[in-house]
C-alpha cells in the first residue's frame, strides 16, 4: 500500500530485515550505481545511496514512479510490469533534471524470487551523462566536419562515413555504408592503397598518404589519408582531406619552374647563338648573290640557308615556351585562320586521315600573335597525326564561350572571362595518366628521338600561356585525345602594334649613308657589304663609343643608324640617347640577339627592333622604309 496506513509485513520485509539489510548495505552501499529494491506495488524498499538533491528517507516509502520525470513514465512501467510477469530482465533510458542540469540514466531492472516467486525488484541505475554527451560531441563533429571521416571493417567494408565524404563523392552516407572501399579507388592506385591499409595493423598506420578517388560522375579527386587501426575492434580509423585543387596548383607551378629554368638557359645562350645563326645566313646570301655559283654550290649554299633558318626556328621555340619571345598582336578571325590552314594540313596529313573542320559561328576576333597562333594550330595537328599511324579523324572545332566561377569551382585550371574556344580531337592511341601529366613538358615526347624533340607541345603550351589563355587535355588510352584551347577575346591592336606588320614589298635600295654598330665581327662583316651592295654608303662601329664618335665626324651626313641593343662599354639604348642629343632628327633600327621582354624596356616606346638571326632583305626593306617614313 502506497501513502498513508500500516502495511503487512511480507516476504521482501524479511529479506531485508536484520543482518540480510546489513549485508546488503555492507555489500552495495559504496557502489557508484545507484541500487534499490522495489516491491510488486512498486514502492521502494531500499535504496543504497540518492543522487544530489534526494535523501534516502524521502526516496525510501514513495513510488519508484514519482521520480521517474514527465514522458518516462509509462516506459518504466512497461519494464518494470515485464520483469514481474516474466521473470526477465529489462531495461530503459531516462532523463532527470538535477542541480547540475539535465541527468541522463540507464535503468536495469531485475527480479527478486523466494521460492521460485518473483517477490519484487531490484533496480540498477547507472549515470551516463558524460558517455551520452560525449557521444554526442563525438556525432555532431562527425556530421560537421569538412575533413572525410571514415571508418573501414577489417574486411575493407565502410562501417561508417560522415557527410563530407558522401558530398565528395556524390553519394548518400546510406549508399556508402558496407560497400567495400576499394571500389572507389583508382585501379592504378589499389595496390599501394591495400598496402597502406593492411600496413595499419601491423602497426605501422600511415602518417600521410594520397590517392584517387572516384566520384559518381566518373571524375576523380586525389585525397591525403592518415589513420589508424583499432586493435581491439580491428576498425580501421581514418581522416581525410581534398587536396585535388592544391596538387593541381603545385603541378602548375612545377611545370611554371621548368618553363623559367629552360627559358633561363635559352635566354642565356639566344644571343650567342642568334649572332653566329645572323653571321652564317648573311655570308650564305652574300655567296648566293655574288657572280654565277654553280648548280651544286647553289643548292648546297640554299641548304645551309634553309638549315640555318631552322636552328633560328628552334632557338625561337625555347623563348616561345620561356615566354621570352615578344608577342606581335594583330586582329585575327580564328575561323579565317584555320580555313587557311587547311591546305596546309592536307599536304602534311597522310591520305588515311579525314580532316572535319566545324567554325563557329559570329565569334569575336582575337588580338593574337598570327605566327605563333599557326604554330599551335599545326602543332596541335601534327601530334594528333602521330598518334593516328592507321589512320583515323581530325576534327577542329571553334566556338565562344563564358567561364563564370562555377567554372573556376568544377575545375582548377580554369578562370572566369569570355573565350574563343579552340578543340583538336583525334581518334588516335589516346594516353595514360602519367604520360598526360607531362604531356607539356619541355623534352618530353613518346616519339623516339628521331621523330620529336619534344618542344612541340610546350611551346603550345607556353603560346597558350602568353597570350592569357587555357589549355586542357581530355585522353584515354584507347580513346582518342581531345586538346581544348581557350584564348581571350581582344580589342583592337593598337597603331605601334600594327606597325611591325606594314611596309612589306618597298624599294629595299638606297643612297643614303648608314652607321652599323655590331660589336661581332662575323655579323658586322657582312651585313656592311650587303647594304653596300644595295647602294648605301656604310660606316662601321664595333660598339657603342665608337659610333658616337664616327658619328661625330660624320653628324650630318647620316642618314640612319642601325645599333646592336646589346654591345661592351656601351649598349644600343645608351649610345642612342647620346646620338639624340647630338642629332635630334635622326633616325635608328634596333637588332638583337636577345628576344626578352627585359631589354626592349631599356628601348623608347615606339623602337624598331629587328631581331637576330634576320634575312638581309628584311633589313633593307626595314632600312628603306625608315627613311621615307
Amino acid at each position: 500500500m502506497v501513502g498513508g496506513g500500516k502495511r503487512e509485513p511480507d516476504l521482501l520485509d524479511q529479506w531485508l530485515s536484520g543482518d540480510g539489510l546489513a549485508t546488503l548495505d555492507a555489500i552495495i552501499g559504496g557502489a557508484p550505481d545507484v541500487i534499490g529494491v522495489v516491491d510488486r506495488e512498486y514502492v521502494i524498499r531500499y535504496v543504497n545511496w540518492a543522487t544530489p538533491g534526494l535523501t534516502r528517507e524521502a526516496v525510501i516509502g514513495d513510488s519508484v514512479f514519482n521520480l521517474v520525470p514527465p514522458g518516462y513514465s509509462e516506459v518504466a512501467r512497461e519494464a518494470c510490469e515485464k520483469v514481474l510477469r516474466t521473470g526477465v530482465a529489462a531495461g530503459f533510458e531516462t532523463m532527470y533534471r538535477g542541480e547540475h542540469g539535465v541527468l541522463i540514466w540507464v535503468v536495469r531492472v531485475g527480479p527478486i524470487r523466494h521460492r521460485g516467486e518473483v517477490i519484487g525488484l531490484v533496480t540498477l541505475n547507472t549515470d551516463v551523462t558524460e558517455q551520452r554527451r560525449g557521444e554526442a560531441d563525438r556525432d555532431r563533429f562527425f556530421a560537421l566536419s569538412r575533413d572525410m571521416l571514415v571508418v573501414v571493417t577489417q574486411d575493407g567494408r565502410l562501417k561508417r562515413v560522415n557527410p563530407a565524404f558522401g558530398e565528395m563523392l556524390g553519394y548518400t552516407v546510406s549508399e556508402l555504408v558496407g560497400k567495400p572501399f576499394i571500389d572507389f579507388i583508382h585501379p592504378d592506385d589499389r595496390a599501394a592503397t591495400m598496402a597502406m591499409f593492411h600496413s595499419g595493423y601491423a602497426g605501422t598506420p600511415p602518417d600521410s598518404f594520397e590517392n584517387r578517388y572516384r566520384r559518381r560522375d566518373g571524375t576523380y579527386r586525389v585525397l591525403a589519408w592518415r589513420g589508424a587501426a583499432d586493435p581491439v575492434t580491428g576498425d580501421a580509423y581514418s581522416v581525410a582531406r581534398d587536396v585535388t585543387d592544391q596538387r593541381a596548383t603545385e603541378a602548375q607551378l612545377r611545370h611554371a619552374q621548368k618553363m623559367e629554368a629552360v627559358g633561363q638557359l635559352a635566354g642565356g645562350i639566344a644571343h650567342d647563338f642568334n649572332n653566329l645563326m645572323q653571321a652564317v645566313l648573311a655570308n650564305v646570301e652574300l655567296a648566293l648573290a655574288s657572280g654565277s655559283p654553280s648548280p651544286a654550290v647553289t643548292d648546297n649554299l640554299q641548304e645551309i640557308a634553309e638549315a640555318g633558318l631552322r636552328a633560328a626556328d628552334l632557338t625561337k621555340q625555347l623563348l616561345v615556351f620561356s615566354r621570352r619571345q615578344p608577342l606581335h598582336r594583330v586582329p585575327i578571325n580564328i575561323n579565317d585562320l584555320m580555313l587557311d590552314l587547311m591546305k596546309l594540313l592536307r599536304r602534311v596529313l597522310p591520305e588515311n586521315i579525314s580532316i572535319e573542320p566545324k567554325p563557329g559561328t559570329g565569334l569575336s576576333t582575337l588580338s593574337a600573335d598570327k605566327t605563333q597562333l599557326e604554330q599551335v594550330f599545326l602543332n596541335l595537328c601534327v601530334n594528333a597525326r602521330d598518334a593516328m599511324e592507321n589512320g583515323g579523324k581530325l576534327s577542329l572545332q571553334t566556338d565562344e564561350v563564358t567561364l563564370d566561377a562555377r567554372d573556376c569551382e568544377l575545375h582548377p585550371w580554369v578562370k572566369p572571362g569570355q573565350f574563343l574556344r579552340l578543340r583538336v580531337t583525334d581518334t588516335g592511341v589516346g594516353m595514360t595518366a602519367e604520360v598526360r601529366e607531362r604531356v607539356f613538358d619541355p623534352f618530353f615526347t613518346t616519339k623516339g628521338q628521331q621523330r620529336g624533340t619534344g618542344l612541340g607541345l610546350a611551346t603550345v603550351y607556353a603560346i597558350v600561356q602568353q597570350h592569357g589563355g587555357l589549355i586542357h587535355v581530355h585522353s584515354e588510352p584507347g580513346q582518342g585525345t581531345t586538346f581544348t584551347v581557350y584564348l581571350p577575346a581582344a580589342q583592337q591592336p593598337s597603331a605601334a602594334q600594327r606597325a611591325g606588320q606594314e611596309g612589306a614589298g618597298v624599294q629595299p635600295q638606297g643612297r643614303e649613308t648608314l652607321l652599323l654598330a655590331e660589336d661581332e665581327e662575323l655579323v658586322r662583316k657582312p651585313v656592311v657589304q650587303y647594304l653596300e651592295r644595295a647602294g648605301y654608303h656604310t660606316l662601321a662601329a664595333a660598339n657603342g663609343r665608337e659610333a658616337i664618335e664616327l658619328l661625330g665626324a660624320n653628324i650630318e651626313a647620316v642618314d640612319l643608324v642601325v645599333l646592336d641593343v646589346v654591345m661592351p662599354e656601351l649598349g644600343g639604348p645608351e649610345t642612342w640617347e647620346r646620338m639624340r642629343m647630338m642629332r635630334p632628327d635622326l633616325r635608328v633600327i634596333f637588332t638583337s640577339g636577345y628576344a626578352d621582354d627585359h631589354y626592349r624596356e631599356r628601348l623608347p616606346a615606339d623602337a624598331e627592333v629587328l631581331a637576330k638571326p634576320f634575312r638581309t632583305d628584311e633589313l633593307l626593306r626595314r632600312v628603306r622604309r625608315k627613311l621615307d617614313a
